[in-house]
Formats: structure tokens, sequence, C-alpha cells
């Protein structure tokens, strides 16, 4: 019973410990992809358990490249991570993973998924939105809607069934964003094909 009554303090207290970390960021990082108030955005967004954590900077392809190898070489003992891309035409999305990357490699079949329903994908710019996975809201899914995260040295995938919400190709250049089962999104940008102008990709701790 006590706890019932507590909720309200704890989702406040959570709530305050997010605008402290997001503020601190923003004070000390820099993003080639977003804007400051959209971290704001974000954190709210983030479980509550990793939004009191403190973001670390893992990969930036200003930095180190548009090789998708180097990009899970620095990322893949990370846990969860927050990958932002920006597009050549300045459109801003991306996704929560809450798995290791690294456990792309626990199969031996091509591209087999891994994740949870902690997973989420989201827009930054031009609009604001975050999709979840629609077990979180719907009681009977398809198979299909369980396909979370995936990756080869060739591709990385995020949503699957009937699409896939984001695709990165092996040189982050023939990349793709469709309506998947997942999330039930609409494609994160305009022209469901494109080409990331930057790609950066956070950890917690």
């Amino acid at each position: 019973m006590y706890t019932i009554f507590l909720l309200p303090q704890i989702n406040v207290v959570v709530q305050v410990f997010r605008c402290i970390v997001a503020y601190q960021y923003y004070n000390h990082f820099y993003s080639d992809i977003y804007f400051h108030f959209q971290l704001y955005t974000i954190w709210t967004w983030l479980p509550a358990r990793f939004a009191v954590c403190q973001p670390e900077l893992l990969y930036t392809s200003e930095e180190h490249g548009t090789s998708l190898m180097t990009l899970y070489s620095r990322v893949e003992s990370y846990q969860p991570t927050l990958i932002f891309i920006k597009t050549t035409t300045d459109e801003v999305f991306g996704a929560f993973c809450s798995n290791y990357w690294r456990d792309r490699r626990q199969s031996s079949r091509k591209l087999c998924y891994f994740g949870t329903g902690e997973t989420f994908i989201f827009t930054l710019s031009p609009k604001k939105k975050k999709y979840e996975w629609v077990g979180l809201h719907e009681e009977e899914i398809p198979n299909t809607a369980h396909m979370f995260l995936a990756g080869d040295n060739s591709v990385l995938t995020i949503g699957g069934g009937h699409g896939e919400a984001i695709q990165l190709d092996a040189n982050l250049e023939h990349c793709r964003s469709q309506h998947c089962d997942t999330f039930d999104n609409e494609p994160l940008c305009s022209n469901q094909d494109f080409t990331c102008k930057v790609v950066e990709v956070y950890g917690f701790h």
C-alpha cells in the first residue's frame, strides 16, 4: 500500500535526475546531429534506470569513418546503446537498442534477431515522435513483431517484419527506413532510401 502512495514521489525524483543528467551532458558534449534542446526529449523517452546514467559518445562517423565494422567494434561491448542518424537531407532519427550488439553473433544463422521490448525508434527532425514496441500496447501480435535488432558484417537492422525500420549498409551509404511490424512505424525519413550524413552512437555508464 505504501508503494502506491510513493509512486508519484518516485516519479518526480526520476524526472529531476533526468533533467540533471541532460543538463550536465548539455554543458560537456557537442553533437553534429541534434540540438541540445532535443536531448531533453530523448531523455524523457529512456527507461528510468538509464535516464539517470551518464551518456558516453562511443562512435561518430565524423571521426571514426563510415565503416559498419568500425561502428560495431566501438559499440558492441555496451548495453544499451543510443543511435542517432542524420541523413544528407538533414532528417534526424534513431533508435534506443536494448542489447549488446555483440549478441548478433550468438546464432550461426544469418541476421538472427535479438533484443527486447525496451528497444524503440524515434524521429527528431522535421518532427518528434517515438515508436515503441507494439507488444507494449497490444495483447495479440504476430511473430514478426519480435524482430528488434539484427546485424552482420554487411548490414545493421533495427525492427523487422514486412520491412525494416532502420537498415544501414556496410558503408552507411545505401540505407533505408520502412514500416515494420515490430514498431508499426511510418518510415522515419521522407524518402525510404537514404544516405547517412552523420551517425553517432552513445553508451551509458
